[in-house]
């Protein structure tokens, strides 16, 4: 494979996980500040009354703080669990490129064919990429808001 076509993919590949990392990013950004600060501000405020409670027993403080926690422990796994499936989706679609191209190669591929093939392999992975950033992210993300809102909820009748 030429020096100019392998240094032109990698450029391509390194900017196109550089736009899924800042874009994910920021999605996730969002989210922090609009649910997750706001739930660990709560946490906080919660802690605070049960730690102001004098007449509670040590044990009984390290429930209420655990109770308190709950809601945003609860948040934190689920948008880990859930950015961790949208990151495989994407990973199993990018593996079934490569396979698929990689399936396309003769027995004897000359240089010329494996050169189309790496950009076979390329172009399908940029169109998972373009899939799941343009569908699957606003999914994901509406998957995450529904469920923090809910927590949040919750959580707010912990603190009042």
């Amino acid at each position: 494979m030429s020096a100019s076509l392998e240094h032109e993919l990698e450029r391509e590949v390194n900017k196109m996980q550089e736009h899924y990392q800042k874009t994910v990013q920021n999605a996730m950004t969002q989210l922090d500040k609009e649910y997750l600060r706001k739930m660990q501000a709560a946490y906080f405020r919660c802690g605070m009354k049960c730690c102001d409670d004098q007449s509670s027993s040590v044990s009984e403080v390290q429930r209420c703080i655990e109770h308190c926690e709950a809601p945003l422990s609860q948040a934190h796994s689920f948008m880990q669990n859930e950015l961790a499936a949208f990151q495989n989706r994407l990973q199993q679609c990018s593996t079934e490129c490569s396979n698929r191209a990689r399936d396309n190669l003769k027995s004897d591929p000359t240089d010329e064919d494996i050169k189309k093939a790496q950009r076979q392999a390329f172009d399908c992975s940029k169109t998972c990429l373009d899939s799941h950033l343009s569908k699957g992210l606003p999914a994901l993300v509406e998957r995450l808001q529904s469920q923090l809102r809910k927590l949040k909820t919750d959580q707010l009748k912990l603190v009042q």
